[in-house]
């Protein structure tokens, strides 16, 4: 897949490797080619099934943007301002402050270099620092060994497990749910 750069260079949490910024309708064209089209082993590890047109990514973004419970950020190499990914916190609840945290790197290319981890503690730094949120959970396959040593790594638990959550390309997959509370994540981060 073609690399493409950012035209924006407006950094919103700066971190060492990468930096994280707001996701924009004027993104369409990166995040059509890129992000929703993912290359096969990210769709596998986020279990998107789905292909996107064009279309149907700027209806996603242009709704996505008027939605107060989720913040978009894409992921940012300093390298070259390539975007390698996305990092979300969706599902806002500011009354229980909790929230998900989703993440998926475009290309297996950009597996392994520690952007995924820089940029969940970034997300995971501003929910907890600027939301106020309590609790961030997420979900992870059964088959994503690297990503739940990275999850653990970063200070989250797991709590539980649901069974055959996921049918990909003829088979059924667990999904692992798993959480981090807010004085675990300053206790190891702060």
């Amino acid at each position: 897949m073609e690399k493409h750069k950012s035209i924006k260079i407006e950094k919103f949490l700066d971190g060492d490797k990468i930096y994280l910024r707001r996701l924009d309708i004027s993104d369409i064209e990166i995040y059509a080619d890129s992000g929703v089209n993912m290359d096969l082993e990210s769709r596998i590890f986020t279990g998107t099934v789905g292909v996107f047109t064009k279309s149907q990514s700027e209806k996603y973004i242009n709704s996505i943007m008027s939605d107060s419970s989720r913040i978009d950020f894409l992921i940012i190499s300093k390298e070259d301002n390539s975007i390698v990914g996305e990092v979300v916190l969706n599902d806002i609840n500011r009354n229980s402050r909790n929230s998900n945290i989703r993440i998926a790197i475009f290309e297996g290319e950009n597996f392994g270099k520690g952007y995924g981890t820089e940029a969940m503690i970034l997300a995971l730094d501003y929910g907890f620092g600027m939301f106020n949120l309590h609790r961030i959970d997420l979900t992870v396959y059964d088959f994503n060994e690297r990503g739940i040593h990275v999850y653990e790594k970063i200070g989250f638990k797991r709590e539980g497990v649901l069974r055959d959550y996921l049918y990909f390309n003829h088979n059924y997959y667990d999904a692992i749910v798993m959480s981090i509370l807010e004085d675990e994540f300053r206790e190891s981060h702060l």
